[in-house]
């Protein structure tokens, strides 16, 4: 009997010993948690995490996961990894020298602080930044251009306060970077002109106190006013009493200022291509200056106010002469400027008082607002215009008329019309113009005056260049006797812009 109660107990003990796993294994109707972290992951490290029943703890799933990137404030926080914002940017479909791509136009529901504009977009290249399209913005630290893109607009990063790094693709394909484009970015600290772009615009890095590496190239011809106004963190070489920006090559590529205004004489040297705003301005007692075969640009008021300097012999490869470039030179006599120049700026000669004789090249292309006003030349008059040229064609450019002319028919030789030619009072009954067919550019508010303007002539239309149309009533427009485009021609359009062709 002893045995049988003991045998009894022992197996009443098992039981209850057993009965949780039991009900564990078979009597427990799992509730499943959610996923528990064993080990977090991040961008680069995986995870490992489970999930358990809430009622008895059994581990029901396990698993290793890894995670994306989570950016804050334009850059990841677990492993520092910079965003870029190209997929959230604004774009629009354009057409750019017959090339069909994508502008950026904005800064889009982008929040990063590193914005690469791509290369290409839905398969078509990315071919421009459209003008202020990230103006004054207040994150972007760094920007970094694909291979594709060959326009950057005016003020394009205008004011990017805190842009520190401006990159461009090693086998970039820019060709134009608009004035102002990063004006005013005060934390910029280095600037690489890409090799495409020939002509550093007026305004480009005005304001960048911060920059002190200017990466130039010898393909560079120009240099815009103020283009590097406040740089003055930039390394300047000094030789021969004047200011120096170069490339490898040439070292001398920029002259950009003389030290000693006192100066009587001067010589360029061999290897310089620019000579800089307001380089030898107020040198009052220069009276002759060399100029070297290689010197394609004279910027604005290069030699402005050097008040002795009674002749200049300028070089055939000179390709413009910016605003202002030779004004109040009164002691300057006559001047022939070189076959290969094509453009003259605004008031280049203003109050040139002793400048009596001109000869300008029929490679001319622009002349600016009153480049003469204020000198002793003498103006070829035709049938109500009034001209300059050279020998060989004085009608060669339009640059006033006379006063009350109701028509004007444009000299058959005349190439150029004179930024605001016909922009004066005496033009207020002008009503008719016919443009002849050697005719190659209107200059920018050449009828800014004409406010009885009601008939535009073009002898020929092939190859003309029309500007963005707005605003204002419209004038006809004619292809000798037949209507040309005339709900596209604006009173607007001839006052703000110039055509050419």
């Amino acid at each position: 009997m002893y045995k049988l109660l003991k045998t009894l107990f022992l197996s009443l003990l098992i039981a209850c010993l057993l009965l949780p796993t039991l009900a564990s294994c078979g009597k427990c109707k799992h509730k499943e948690s959610e996923w528990v972290d064993e080990i977090e992951a991040t961008c680069s490290v995986a995870g490992t995490r489970v999930k358990k029943c809430t009622e008895c703890g059994a581990e029901l799933d396990r698993e290793q996961y890894s995670t994306n990137h989570l950016y804050e404030e334009g850059a990841c926080i677990y492993c520092g990894r910079t965003q870029y914002g190209s997929e959230f940017l604004e774009y629009a479909e354009i057409t750019f020298d017959g090339e069909e791509g994508y502008e950026v136009i904005g800064y889009g529901n982008s929040n990063a602080k590193a914005v690469e504009i791509p290369a290409l977009r839905n398969g078509k290249p990315v071919l421009s930044v459209r003008a202020r399209a990230f103006y004054n913005n207040e994150k972007i630290t760094s920007v970094t251009f694909g291979k594709n893109v060959k326009k950057i607009g005016e003020s394009a990063f205008y004011g990017c306060k805190v842009l520190e790094s401006v990159t461009f693709h090693e086998n970039s394909e820019a060709e134009v970077i608009g004035a102002a484009a990063f004006a005013e970015c005060v934390l910029l600290k280095a600037f690489s002109v890409p090799s495409g772009v020939s002509v550093i615009p007026a305004q480009m890095l005005r304001g960048c106190t911060a920059l002190n590496a200017l990466t130039l190239h010898s393909g560079i011809t120009s240099i815009g006013e103020s283009a590097l106004e406040g740089c003055d963190a930039i390394t300047y070489s000094e030789e021969n009493g004047a200011k120096y920006l170069g490339a490898a090559d040439v070292p001398h590529l920029l002259l950009l200022e003389v030290i000693d205004k006192s100066i009587t004489s001067f010589t360029v040297p061999a290897d310089t291509r620019i000579i800089g705003t307001a380089a030898f301005l107020g040198c009052t007692a220069l009276e002759a200056i060399t100029l070297p075969e290689g010197v394609l640009s004279l910027s604005s008021y290069a030699f402005a106010a050097c008040t002795a300097l009674a002749e200049i012999s300028l070089p055939s490869t000179l390709q413009s002469i910016g605003a202002y470039a030779f004004a109040e030179c009164a002691a300057l006599t006559d001047i022939v400027i070189p076959a290969a120049t094509a453009h003259i700026g605004e008031r280049a000669f203003y109050k040139c008082l002793a400048l009596s004789a001109i000869q300008l090249p029929s490679s001319i292309k622009t002349m600016g607002v009153f480049a003469f006003l204020q000198t002793a030349l003498s103006y070829t008059e035709w049938n109500g215009g009034k001209y300059l040229g050279n020998t060989e064609n004085p009608y060669l450019v339009l640059v006033d008329t006379a006063s009350g002319i109701t028509a004007l028919t444009v000299h058959d030789r005349t190439r150029v019309i004179a930024n605001d030619a016909l922009a004066d009072s005496d033009c207020a009954e002008l009503r008719s113009v016919t443009l002849g067919a050697d005719v190659i550019t209107l200059g920018a508010g050449a009828f800014a005056g004409c406010a009885a303007l009601e008939e535009l002539i073009f002898s020929t239309t092939e190859g003309w260049r029309v500007a963005t149309v707005y605003g204002e009533s419209k004038i006809g427009v004619k292809v000798e006797d037949t209507p040309w485009n005339a709900e596209a021609i604006t009173k607007s359009e001839l006052k703000n812009y110039y055509w050419y062709r």
